[in-house]
Protein backbone atom coordinates (compact mmCIF):
# COMPACT_ATOMS: atom_id res chain seq x y z
CA UNK A 1 0.00 0.00 0.00
CA UNK A 2 1.73 3.43 -0.90
CA UNK A 3 0.75 6.42 1.23
CA UNK A 4 1.50 9.84 -0.12
CA UNK A 5 2.26 12.30 2.20
CA UNK A 6 0.77 15.98 2.16
CA UNK A 7 2.74 18.66 3.24
CA UNK A 8 0.47 20.94 4.93
CA UNK A 9 2.01 24.60 5.97
CA UNK A 10 5.78 25.55 6.58
CA UNK A 11 8.42 24.14 8.64
CA UNK A 12 9.84 26.45 11.18
CA UNK A 13 13.23 26.91 9.28
CA UNK A 14 11.28 27.99 6.18
CA UNK A 15 9.27 30.51 8.89
CA UNK A 16 12.59 32.16 10.70
CA UNK A 17 14.27 32.22 6.76
CA UNK A 18 10.92 34.22 6.14
CA UNK A 19 10.67 36.37 9.36
CA UNK A 20 14.84 37.21 9.07
CA UNK A 21 14.95 38.28 5.40
CA UNK A 22 11.44 40.81 6.27
CA UNK A 23 13.18 41.91 9.32
CA UNK A 24 16.32 42.89 7.31
CA UNK A 25 14.05 44.57 4.76
CA UNK A 26 12.46 46.82 7.48
CA UNK A 27 15.69 47.65 9.02
CA UNK A 28 17.35 49.04 5.77
CA UNK A 29 13.55 50.91 4.69
CA UNK A 30 13.06 52.57 8.30
CA UNK A 31 15.54 55.30 7.90
CA UNK A 32 14.89 56.38 4.24
CA UNK A 33 11.11 56.05 4.75
CA UNK A 34 11.95 58.75 7.99
CA UNK A 35 14.02 61.01 5.97
CA UNK A 36 11.28 61.09 3.29
CA UNK A 37 8.57 62.18 5.81
CA UNK A 38 10.84 65.23 7.39
CA UNK A 39 10.96 65.90 3.98
CA UNK A 40 7.77 66.26 3.19
CA UNK A 41 7.16 68.18 6.30
CA UNK A 42 9.79 70.69 5.28
CA UNK A 43 7.63 71.18 1.51
CA UNK A 44 4.57 71.26 3.71
CA UNK A 45 5.90 74.10 6.12
CA UNK A 46 7.43 76.09 3.05
CA UNK A 47 4.08 75.78 1.65
CA UNK A 48 2.42 76.96 4.34
CA UNK A 49 4.12 80.11 4.73
CA UNK A 50 4.03 80.62 1.06
CA UNK A 51 0.07 80.84 1.74
CA UNK A 52 0.70 83.13 4.92
CA UNK A 53 2.83 85.26 2.68
CA UNK A 54 0.21 85.61 0.00
CA UNK A 55 -2.57 85.95 2.12
CA UNK A 56 -0.82 89.08 4.28
CA UNK A 57 -0.25 90.53 0.79
CA UNK A 58 -4.12 89.61 -0.12
CA UNK A 59 -5.68 91.67 2.80
CA UNK A 60 -2.94 94.53 2.70
CA UNK A 61 -3.84 95.17 -0.50
CA UNK A 62 -7.99 94.39 0.52
CA UNK A 63 -7.80 97.05 3.61
CA UNK A 64 -5.17 99.50 1.94
CA UNK A 65 -3.11 99.41 4.75
CA UNK A 66 -0.25 97.79 6.01
CA UNK A 67 -0.51 93.98 6.58
CA UNK A 68 1.77 92.09 9.03
CA UNK A 69 2.65 88.54 9.41
CA UNK A 70 4.39 87.45 12.94
CA UNK A 71 4.99 84.80 14.73
CA UNK A 72 2.45 84.44 17.85
CA UNK A 73 5.47 84.30 20.12
CA UNK A 74 8.59 85.75 19.17
CA UNK A 75 10.70 83.37 21.59
CA UNK A 76 8.86 80.25 20.11
CA UNK A 77 9.39 81.50 16.20
CA UNK A 78 7.68 80.58 13.89
CA UNK A 79 7.11 77.04 14.95
CA UNK A 80 4.57 78.76 18.15
CA UNK A 81 2.09 79.86 15.12
CA UNK A 82 1.94 83.07 13.41
CA UNK A 83 -0.88 85.86 13.65
CA UNK A 84 -1.68 87.75 10.25
CA UNK A 85 -3.00 91.30 11.12
CA UNK A 86 -3.58 95.16 9.76
CA UNK A 87 -1.14 96.70 11.65
CA UNK A 88 -3.67 100.06 12.32
CA UNK A 89 -0.53 101.77 14.70
CA UNK A 90 2.40 100.65 12.52
CA UNK A 91 4.44 99.06 15.18
CA UNK A 92 4.49 95.82 13.97
CA UNK A 93 2.90 93.80 17.39
CA UNK A 94 -0.34 92.78 17.55
CA UNK A 95 -2.26 94.56 19.78
CA UNK A 96 -5.96 93.26 19.87
CA UNK A 97 -7.36 96.63 21.02
CA UNK A 98 -6.49 98.75 17.56
CA UNK A 99 -5.23 95.70 14.98
CA UNK A 100 -7.25 93.74 13.35
CA UNK A 101 -6.67 90.25 13.41
CA UNK A 102 -6.97 88.49 9.80
CA UNK A 103 -5.97 85.01 10.13
CA UNK A 104 -4.18 82.86 13.25
CA UNK A 105 -2.31 80.20 12.35
CA UNK A 106 -1.65 76.69 14.85
CA UNK A 107 1.81 75.79 16.05
CA UNK A 108 3.45 73.67 13.62
CA UNK A 109 4.13 70.02 14.25
CA UNK A 110 7.38 68.14 14.16
CA UNK A 111 10.92 69.44 14.25
CA UNK A 112 10.88 71.97 11.33
CA UNK A 113 13.00 75.25 11.97
CA UNK A 114 11.97 78.29 9.80
CA UNK A 115 14.54 80.82 9.88
CA UNK A 116 15.49 84.55 7.88
CA UNK A 117 18.27 83.77 6.08
CA UNK A 118 18.52 87.12 4.49
CA UNK A 119 16.72 90.44 3.93
CA UNK A 120 18.14 93.59 4.78
CA UNK A 121 17.95 93.47 8.98
CA UNK A 122 16.76 90.54 11.39
CA UNK A 123 12.99 91.40 11.80
CA UNK A 124 11.86 88.22 11.80
CA UNK A 125 8.09 88.61 10.36
CA UNK A 126 6.91 90.21 6.80
CA UNK A 127 4.69 93.54 6.38
CA UNK A 128 3.14 94.49 3.04
CA UNK A 129 2.31 97.66 2.87
CA UNK A 130 -1.24 98.88 1.14
CA UNK A 131 -0.25 98.34 -2.40
CA UNK A 132 1.30 95.21 -2.09
CA UNK A 133 4.48 95.83 -1.84
CA UNK A 134 6.94 94.02 0.64
CA UNK A 135 7.41 96.60 3.60
CA UNK A 136 11.05 98.68 3.01
CA UNK A 137 11.57 98.35 7.00
CA UNK A 138 11.76 94.53 6.35
CA UNK A 139 13.94 94.62 3.38
CA UNK A 140 15.46 97.82 2.71
CA UNK A 141 15.67 97.42 -1.07
CA UNK A 142 16.33 94.10 -1.59
CA UNK A 143 14.34 90.04 -1.47
CA UNK A 144 13.78 89.06 2.36
CA UNK A 145 14.27 84.90 2.34
CA UNK A 146 13.45 82.55 5.27
CA UNK A 147 14.76 79.01 5.47
CA UNK A 148 12.65 76.42 6.09
CA UNK A 149 14.81 73.04 7.14
CA UNK A 150 14.87 70.09 9.39
CA UNK A 151 17.46 67.71 11.53
CA UNK A 152 16.35 65.24 10.02
CA UNK A 153 17.19 65.59 6.17
CA UNK A 154 19.41 67.22 4.51
CA UNK A 155 16.56 68.58 2.03
CA UNK A 156 15.46 72.58 2.46
CA UNK A 157 12.84 75.07 0.95
CA UNK A 158 13.49 78.64 0.55
CA UNK A 159 10.59 81.55 0.76
CA UNK A 160 11.84 83.95 -1.40
CA UNK A 161 9.86 87.15 -0.75
CA UNK A 162 10.38 89.78 -4.22
CA UNK A 163 10.26 93.30 -3.25
CA UNK A 164 7.44 93.30 -5.62
CA UNK A 165 5.72 91.28 -2.91
CA UNK A 166 5.70 88.07 -4.74
CA UNK A 167 6.45 84.87 -2.93
CA UNK A 168 7.48 81.71 -4.43
CA UNK A 169 9.60 78.48 -2.68
CA UNK A 170 12.78 77.31 -4.23
CA UNK A 171 14.63 74.52 -3.31
CA UNK A 172 18.56 75.55 -2.52
CA UNK A 173 21.11 73.58 -4.66
CA UNK A 174 21.94 70.49 -3.01
CA UNK A 175 24.27 70.43 0.25
CA UNK A 176 23.69 74.45 0.55
CA UNK A 177 21.64 77.26 2.01
CA UNK A 178 19.00 79.85 1.52
CA UNK A 179 21.34 82.55 1.83
CA UNK A 180 23.05 82.39 -1.78
CA UNK A 181 19.56 82.09 -3.14
CA UNK A 182 17.68 85.27 -5.47
CA UNK A 183 14.94 85.82 -7.81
Amino acid sequence: MNRIAFNRGFTLIELMVTVSLAAILLLLAVPSMQEMLATQRVRTVASELQIAAQETRSAALKYNRRAVARPVDASASWQGGWNIYIDNNVNATYESGTDTLVISHEALTGDTVITKSSGGNSNNFFAYTGTGFLDSSISGSANATWEISSPKTTRRRCLVIERSGRAKVQEPPYGSTCSGVTS
